[in-house]
């Protein structure tokens, strides 16, 4: 027994050492994004003239892309994708011919040099009026407060723990999304490290576009967005990480009309 047990700690051993000379790469993901993420951008200033994304690694351009789609799932940007910078950043030119106010959604996809391995994902920007800015959030306001639809849904774990997901208005454009994460007696559950929501319109193609909740009381979590850009069957995946005990998965199924 004792052999045995120094053996399998020798091959450990052997195993760990090798893992450590050789390098791990974590694909090529994004780090910096031009314009970034959820970004409101004043349609009365100067329009952005291309969409730039920096990565960890090196994308092979020949197999890689950026796309730009408007709220219709139509391309606006110029399907010039180009290296700037670095080696590790692309870009491509936008027509400012067809930005007009509304919600666009970057679908990018990337194949490293340096692992060989494919990435993609998306997120969205909107391009707004200003002095319709204020007018437009009174108006979700206004709506909410006169009863308009509202997307809510439970589902409860087999350790009963109950996960309460709603989204207002439950349209497409910006909307809040909230989740409270509750026992089945009502109590807060308290040891929740991160909350993330991940939306995916499998039929546009659009996602996966990931973000993170913000904490709003204990159990309680909250984010505003634009993440729904177009009509259409969503799904929305809920992670919900735990300390010292599993995560939460629980994908929601969401119908956004016209």
């Amino acid at each position: 027994m004792k052999v045995l047990f120094v053996s399998i700690f020798a091959l450990l051993y052997v195993v760990g050492t090798a893992l450590s000379i050789y390098p791990v790469y974590g694909h090529a993901n994004p780090i910096t994004y031009d314009p970034t993420p959820n970004t409101v951008l004043d349609s009365s200033q100067s329009l952005p003239d291309k969409v730039t994304i920096t990565f960890t690694e090196r994308p092979e351009i020949k197999a890689s892309s950026i796309k730009v789609l408007n709220s219709n799932n139509e391309r606006i940007d110029s399907n010039d994708l180009k290296t700037t910078d670095s080696d590790k950043t692309l870009s491509v030119s936008l027509d400012k011919s067809k930005i007009t106010p509304g919600i666009y959604t970057v679908n990018w996809a990337v194949l490293s040099k340096d692992d060989g391995h494919i990435t993609k994902g998306s997120y969205v920007f909107t391009i707004d009026a200003k002095s319709t800015t204020t007018q437009t959030q009174n108006q979700q306001v206004n709506a909410n407060t006169n009863g308009s639809t509202i997307f809510n849904k439970n589902y409860t774990t087999p350790d009963n723990i109950v996960l309460n997901f709603s989204i207002i208005p439950y349209k497409v454009g910006q909307n809040n999304f909230t989740l409270v994460v509750d026992f089945e007696n009502g109590t807060a559950v308290q040891n929740i490290r991160n909350v993330f929501l991940e939306f995916n319109n499998a039929e546009k193609n659009l996602g996966p576009i990931a973000e993170t909740m913000e904490k709003i009381d204990p159990g309680i979590f909250s984010k505003s967005g634009s993440f729904i850009s177009q009509d259409g069957n969503w799904q929305i995946k809920v992670t919900v990480q735990r300390i010292g005990e599993y995560d939460i998965n629980q994908a929601f199924d969401v119908l956004i009309n016209k």
